[in-house]
């Protein structure tokens, strides 16, 4: 099958050879331009919480396992992470400890090691795509890779999803090598198969999955090929010595990357059931924007991964995948290992995570490590499709139509940089389309960007007030020393209870709210600064003009009604579309006997928060009052 590709790639405009080339010099420019790229990336959310992991884990390592902080992490604004110790911490740990030695800012060097990882991951893939199809086959893959915006956009900041996929194909990469020199096996690929799973099982305990692929892989591909199998069992000691082999791969592999967890230490295998249970659930829940409702990450349907695979794929990888199972389909008499790897490797995972229930957080990013086996699944696809096509014409239009939605794409990658992890595709209509209905930018990246811009603008130098406070729904954003300055003080909010707050400035994303409220409320009112992708905001930053809505609540508090009735009058004159001041002045407006008016702003407030039970009761007694006075009128006419 690997003579009969080459042959045929031969007589393409294109060589082997020159196929290898361009591909492998694309891959080493990635080794410059992704680090560079990561230079505009803000800080994540998870960022703080990840170093400090790294930091404890890297204290005791070098204490010889004395300092044993790890285990109750402290991070942002001392809360404690118990569950941080089930992750691996060999890019964690190992980031820190660079950082030191080289005397660098570790969220910059956290975020170039990130890109380099994205970088090597890229150029496995390309390899593991050669290897099953060729080099016009990798030639594909490697630019289908650079036009996948949510690759992208992580290899910016993602220091679990990134490095543990780039172990993850890395590891497929010399378990293919493995099967195509059985009977026999070099060194070189053997330490590459125990390296592979030990790096990624370092990163996150779900690597373990990679055993169960190379026994299943080893098994079809010996059953698949007659001359392999023979000379394996032609006597019993290449059994044994085959057999050695592969359990050593996965023993040296599993162990190795135990050690990259400070708890093996502390509770040895135990620590594995455990790391494997909570990573199947979680503990912590979050919520997440799915088709416009919040839903807890465990309250999630079988079709939450296909839909948001289906959504933020670009097109162009999405239609390769269709072209190869539709081939597969129609070579099905000749389905070959390679094609049963890709197909395994994709299939086994989606069934898996539907039948298990297995946790989700925001989109796909979970399960990233498989991405490089569908893009090389789509790559073949494509690959396979032009080589069946024999007409001129038909080529030439399949080329340009991969060549105007890949440069569309890289295009749209260019224009909002460094968003790119927010990308949706034409399905759902953009970024524009998916607002309100699917998180954006989840990890509030853009936070980041609008913080810089408030200390350097104009208002902000020019604005005497001298101990400024500034609201935030990024945690990140709080906790990074080297953003803060004397004059401002950061402080933790949600946008529905920000104008209960005294502030001077706001920060503010979309994370955590529901559609009707981004589409409604958001952003408020007196916006000085929007972050935007696709024309649509992801971050704001706002300045407040004045108190009237804080002492309308203080009043409200402390039941002085005709001073909280006169400040909620002026803080919604000034904005009638401020949510958080109909209850309040609903309220009042009861108080004083005018339950139409109370009425009307109960009500509108419940159309948007039908889940308040507080003003809901109100909303009863209101609708009493309202009841019995339309009673007394009726009875005097």
């Amino acid at each position: 099958m690997d003579e009969s590709i080459e042959i045929i790639q031969q007589k393409l405009s294109l060589t082997t050879k020159q196929y290898k080339t361009v591909t492998l010099f694309i891959c080493a420019i990635l080794f410059f331009i992704l680090p560079i790229a990561s230079f505009q990336v803000g800080i994540p959310g998870d960022e703080p919480i990840d170093t400090q992991y790294g930091i404890e884990s890297l204290n005791f390592y070098k204490s010889l396992g004395s300092d044993t902080s790890f285990v109750t992490l402290t991070a942002l604004n001392k809360q404690t992470f118990p569950y941080q110790k089930y992750y691996g911490s060999l890019f964690e740990a190992g980031s820190v400890e660079i950082s030191l030695l080289l005397g660098t800012p570790i969220y910059k060097t956290r975020h170039i090691l990130i890109a380099l990882c994205g970088a090597i991951l890229i150029l496995f893939t390309v390899l593991f795509t050669a290897e099953l199809n060729g080099w016009m086959a990798a030639f594909i893959s490697v630019l289908l890779l650079i036009s996948s915006p949510t690759l992208i956009g992580n290899s910016y900041f993602n220091s679990k999803d990134i490095p543990m996929a780039m172990g993850f194909i890395a590891a497929l990469y010399f378990f293919i090598k493995l099967l195509k020199q059985l009977p026999s096996y070099s060194l070189l690929t053997i330490t590459g198969c125990i390296a592979g799973i030990a790096f990624t099982i370092g990163i996150r305990i779900g690597g373990f999955m990679l055993v169960g692929y190379l026994i299943v892989f080893l098994l079809y591909f010996i059953s698949d090929n007659d001359e392999v199998r023979k000379q394996l069992v032609s006597s019993p000691k290449k059994i044994i010595r085959f057999l050695f082999t592969i359990f050593m791969i996965c023993f040296l592999g599993l162990f190795i990357g135990c050690l990259f967890y400070p708890n093996f230490f502390l509770h040895g295998f135990n620590h594995i059931s455990e790391a494997m249970s909570i990573a199947k659930r979680f503990p912590v829940k979050i919520l997440m924007l799915f088709r416009g409702e919040l839903i807890y990450a465990n309250e999630i349907k079988w079709n939450y991964l296909p839909i948001s695979m289906g959504i933020t794929f670009p097109i162009t990888v999405l239609i390769g995948i269709l072209i190869f199972y539709i081939l597969v389909f129609i070579r099905r008499k000749i389905f070959s290992w390679q094609d049963f790897i890709l197909v395994y490797c994709v299939l086994f995972l989606l069934v898996y995570v539907a039948v298990t229930h297995l946790l989700i957080y925001n989109s796909w990013r979970h399960v990233m490590f498989i991405y490089p086996v569908v893009i090389a699944t789509a790559a073949i696809g494509y690959s396979r499709f032009y080589l069946s096509i024999k007409k001129t014409t038909l080529r030439a239009l399949l080329i340009l139509f991969f060549a105007a939605m890949t440069i569309k794409t890289l295009a749209w990658m260019v224009i909002n940089h460094p968003y790119e992890y927010i990308y949706f595709n034409e399905i759902e209509g953009g970024v524009k389309g998916a607002y309100g209905n699917y998180d954006t930018d989840y990890q509030q990246l853009a936070s980041s960007e609008s913080f810089q811009w408030l200390l350097h603008s104009k208002e902000f130098m020019n604005d005497t007030v001298k101990n400024k406070i500034l609201l935030t729904n990024n945690i990140a954003l709080m906790c990074v020393p080297q953003y803060l300055k004397d004059s401002i003080e950061i402080k933790q909010t949600s946008f529905l209870r920000m104008n209960y707050r005294p502030m001077n400035y706001a920060i503010l994303s979309t994370i955590y709210l529901e559609k009707d409220l981004i589409k409604n409320f958001f952003p408020p009112k007196k916006v000085i600064h929007e972050v935007k992708v696709d024309g649509v905001p992801i971050s704001v930053v706002i300045k407040r003009e004045n108190n009237f809505l804080i002492k309308g609540k203080y009043y409200f508090d402390q039941s002085q009604l005709d001073s909280a009735f006169n400040y909620l009058l002026k803080a919604n004159a000034y904005d009638d579309n401020d949510f958080r001041i109909w209850p309040l002045l609903g309220h009042c407006y009861f108080l004083k006997g005018y339950p139409h008016y109370a009425l009307d702003l109960t009500n509108r407030y419940i159309h948007y928060f039908p889940d308040d039970s507080e003003v809901l009761h109100e909303l009863n007694l209101i609708h009493e009052k309202a009841d019995s006075a339309m009673g007394i009128n009726n009875n005097r006419q």
